[in-house]
């Protein structure tokens, strides 16, 4: 019970890291396998509100445009690929992770308004992906496109 409250502590601590930081250095929310979490229960999704417009979703989209979703009853990430769950992602509002490090803007590409997911200082799109079982949340010199 330790190790678990241990490594829980340890990826809750890391999630607020935010993709800030060096762009040459991406940011891991864990490193270790609990980041990924079954989501007990059932799932309720974030549903994001662009204040310029009537326009809501739950899917977020990294600079890939790749989609990641949140869950607010487990506090986690979805990776819509597959549906694995990543610990430590509070949404509030349009506020993501526990130091609201990150936030969902919206803008238009290709005539579709869309969410994505950014930091909430530098405002610029971040990378997300999974790779080897780890959540990878990094920094782009990217903007949101006609916000």
């Amino acid at each position: 019970m330790r190790m678990t409250s241990a490594l829980l502590s340890f990826a809750l601590a890391s999630a607020l890291t935010g993709c800030g930081g060096s762009p040459s250095t991406p940011t891991t929310p864990s490193q270790t396998p609990a980041a990924t979490v079954p989501t007990p229960g059932p799932v309720q999704l974030a549903m994001f509100s662009d204040p310029a417009s009537s326009f809501t979703t739950s899917d977020v989209r990294d600079v890939q445009d790749q989609i990641v979703r949140f869950d607010v009853t487990g506090n986690t990430l979805i990776w819509a690929a597959d549906g694995r769950s990543f610990a430590g992602y509070p949404v509030s509002g349009n506020f993501l992770g526990a130091g609201q490090n990150f936030q969902v803007r919206f803008g238009t590409k290709g005539g579709e308004r869309r969410a994505y997911f950014t930091e909430t200082v530098a405002t610029t799109i971040c990378k997300v992906e999974v790779v080897g079982g780890q959540l990878l949340v990094t920094p782009t010199t990217v903007h949101v496109p006609e916000s």
